[in-house]
């Protein structure tokens, strides 16, 4: 394998952009084996008092630990773990409460994933801008209409050396963001094959 990763998060929000009722989701998760905050009513606005690291709720697993968030302001709940599976059974999870107290899917949905890779890239292009030559080391892929419809959206960032940040981001509807975070790793590997130096040698198109 030409490239490796050395840290990864993984993170799927189910954003409603109204409010929530919070608490009772909290409470349903509890019954699935969560530890959440505490959670409730003040003159009528939600409050959720976090769990340190500022979570909304925790379950660990025998492969790793599901993180909840909850943004209020957007009306999202979202769930974080640094394994692609783990964070797949956390929005499972959420989904499960959420159907059990009736509440509808999400009209928009996002999942991101941020890795931490070391790889070698190949064919770099030098380009010279106002007389300062540049290497072209980024990438970024766009697929559909990630800010507002159906999309993707991958970027490649050098951080210096071989190390770069990947990050990828697929928004829209809940089905269409499901259906294609089920594959995420799929595709980022398949870029990263791409770029790799590796690939490069083999004549990847």
């Amino acid at each position: 394998m030409a490239w490796s990763v050395y840290s990864s998060t993984y993170l799927f929000w189910l954003v409603y952009g109204s409010a929530l009722d919070v608490p009772a989701v909290l409470k349903g998760l509890v019954r699935l084996g969560y530890e959440v905050a505490r959670s409730g009513f003040r003159e009528g606005r939600v409050y959720v008092d976090a769990l340190p690291g500022g979570y909304a709720g925790r379950r660990v697993y025998e492969e790793g630990e599901v993180y909840l968030l909850v943004d209020l302001p957007r009306g999202a709940l979202g769930v974080t773990a640094d394994k692609h599976q783990l964070a797949m059974r956390g929005a499972a999870d959420l989904s499960r409460v959420l159907s059990e107290l009736s509440v509808p899917e999400p009209p928009r949905a996002e999942f991101n994933v941020s890795l931490g890779v070391v790889m070698s890239t190949c064919g770099e292009e030098r380009v010279e801008m106002a007389g300062v030559v540049f290497d072209r080391r980024g990438h970024v892929l766009v697929s559909g209409e990630p800010q507002g419809g159906n999309g993707i959206y991958l970027s490649v960032n050098p951080l210096g050396g071989d190390r770069y940040l990947v990050f990828a981001s697929i928004s829209g509807k809940w089905g269409y963001v499901v259906e294609h975070a089920k594959r995420v790793n799929e595709i980022v590997w398949a870029l990263l094959a791409r770029i790799s130096c590796s690939a490069s040698a083999r004549g990847v198109p």
